[in-house]
């Protein structure tokens, strides 16, 4: 089960891994002065880890512009980070969008 993001300061992740299959990625407002953060999206759980993640940016009440960046990932995931970051969706919040990790793995979230 994914664990529930909570706003630990600028350099702490606000999740841990479930598994040992995640991405890293970072979040904050456009020019990092009002929020950032760190969160790990689990594979097998990644609609509930991606929606938990939205639900803490939205958290804040910023209204501005959103930045997420792909930080790091475990080995069995390297393939589909290099996919996000080649395709382009390592910037702004396509990594935080369920569609792009379904095109990937598919509908199953127990994939």
């Amino acid at each position: 089960m994914a664990t529930t993001p909570e706003y630990k300061g600028f350099f702490e992740s606000a999740n841990k891994p479930e598994t040992d299959e995640w991405i890293e990625v970072f979040a904050s407002d456009w020019n990092k002065e009002y929020f950032g953060f760190y969160a790990y999206i689990d594979k097998n759980t990644y609609e509930k880890d991606i929606n938990n993640i939205w639900d803490l940016i939205h958290s804040f009440n910023y209204g501005g512009d959103i930045y997420v960046e792909l930080i790091d990932h475990s080995p069995s995931m390297k393939e589909f980070y290099e996919w996000l970051y080649d395709r382009g969706y390592w910037a702004d919040w396509d990594a935080l969008n369920i569609k792009t990790w379904k095109e990937w793995w598919g509908d199953k979230n127990d994939c």
